[in-house]
């Protein structure tokens, strides 16, 4: 089974990108954990990725099946994003994670 490994990134320097506005793209694409009243409150802001099944290398590299890589590639660009794409063979456990298990 094949799946596709995207590397993405934001090149702050030459588009313009200020440090607040790369932290909320970021928080964007994975989403994030917020805290209100002091820590008391909890809840979780879902992100692009969050309906995906994803596997999570680093911060800008992630592995997704083939057939939903085209839509997320295509958002990052929205973003503008640098995007690096490859098509890669699944181990057995990444297929597993990524619910490609089609025995």
């Amino acid at each position: 089974m094949f799946g596709s490994l995207i590397v993405f990134t934001f090149e702050r320097s030459e588009k313009g990108i200020s440090p607040g506005s790369y932290s909320r793209l970021y928080r964007k694409i994975y989403g994030y954990n917020n805290s209100s009243y002091y820590g008391k409150y909890h809840s979780r802001i879902p992100g692009f990725l969050d309906g995906i099944r994803y596997i999570k290398y680093a911060n800008g590299v992630i592995l997704v099946r083939k057939e939903d890589s085209s839509m997320i590639v295509e958002y990052l660009k929205e973003n503008k994003a640098r995007v690096f794409q490859w098509e890669v063979q699944l181990s057995r456990k990444e297929e597993i994670d990524l619910g490609n298990d089609e025995e």
